[in-house]
């Protein structure tokens, strides 16, 4: 259940950051005619502002990582409990890919939840060196 929040959570945390920035900076063009002054000082908080999203971010991966390595070793799958198993073709980090029976969805071995394009990539080079 936290791992499926927190994956949600880093999949829309970007989109969630575009649209404050977005209103920030409509907020900050409107106050360039009325109060100048604030202008200013949005823009030097949105510069600020990219510290602290930089580490929101970093936290919740390595969250999100941790849950992960911890239900791959028990051999079931983080997001539905499913039993997962080794694809056999090998991820870029040197372990292979794990794919869920259940619900199909792909995982580098340190955690980090793949697309199904990563393995049709990890395939196609695999076919072009024979």
């Amino acid at each position: 259940m936290i791992y499926r929040l927190l994956a949600k959570f880093n999949d829309d945390f970007g989109l969630l950051v575009f649209l404050i920035y977005l209103c920030l900076f409509i907020l900050a063009f409107l106050s360039v005619f009325l109060f100048p002054p604030l202008a200013l000082v949005l823009v030097v908080l949105g510069l600020v502002g990219f510290v602290g999203i930089w580490l929101v971010v970093t936290i919740m991966r390595s969250i999100e990582y941790s849950l992960a390595r911890k239900a791959l070793a028990g051999g079931h799958c983080p997001c539905c409990e499913g039993v997962v198993s080794d694809t056999g073709i090998p991820d870029p980090m040197g372990g292979s890919f794990l794919i869920c029976r259940e619900c199909s969805q792909v995982f580098e071995h340190d955690g980090r939840r793949a697309q199904e394009e990563d393995l049709a990539e990890e395939d196609e080079a695999r076919a072009s060196t024979l």
